[in-house]
């Protein structure tokens, strides 16, 4: 299988993906989301895959779309986001229907369709300087690759409206448990 976009291998009965453009951010072009899906089908169809890792190389896990590909198709774009949309929706499904649990490391950031992919999966594990945002609308964008399903669902419905409206940024780092003792 060659991946122009991915690095990928299988080791220990455990899959890694790493996102691998990270001189666009590891941004989702029509390239990214079909080796993305090529990648996703193999694991999903390979009964030595036990575990899936999702991460990015790079400063940061996933910038979301790849707008600045996007802003070159002109009048072409409608047409261009036709054919990439899917393949990134249809593994973003693979990811989540897979028997093998699926783990996203996240560092950098994780926005738009990265912090869809993320949210996606079983599990996600995010570095201290990890920082979240639907960011779809800040492009002039609807959501998609399953934000406006999996967020709802982990944070509540109005805050994921309020996340998604406003496109505050998350950190992975809490605020302190106000239960917890204070050193």
């Amino acid at each position: 299988m060659e991946l122009t976009t991915l690095l990928f291998e299988i080791h220990d009965h455990v899959a890694h993906i790493t996102l691998n453009r990270p001189e666009a951010g590891n941004s989702i072009n029509e390239e990214m989301g079909r080796d993305l899906l090529h990648a996703v089908l193999h694991c999903d169809e390979n009964p030595e895959v036990r575990a899936v890792l999702i991460s990015g190389a790079g400063k940061i896990f996933c910038g979301g779309g790849d707008l600045k590909d996007f802003s070159a198709k002109g009048n072409q774009l409608p047409n261009y986001l036709k054919e990439v949309t899917p393949y990134f929706h249809t593994a973003i499904s693979r990811l989540t229907r897979m028997d093998a649990p699926v783990i996203a490391a996240v560092h950098g950031a994780a926005a738009g369709a990265g912090m869809s992919m993320a949210i996606a999966c079983d599990i996600v594990i995010a570095a201290e300087t990890t920082q979240f945002m639907v960011a779809y609308t800040r492009a002039g964008l609807t959501p998609d690759g399953s934000a406006t399903y999996f967020l709802p669902r982990i944070i509540g419905l109005k805050r994921a409206l309020e996340l998604t409206l406003t496109n505050r940024m998350l950190s992975a780092v809490g605020s302190r448990d106000p239960c917890s003792s204070r050193e």
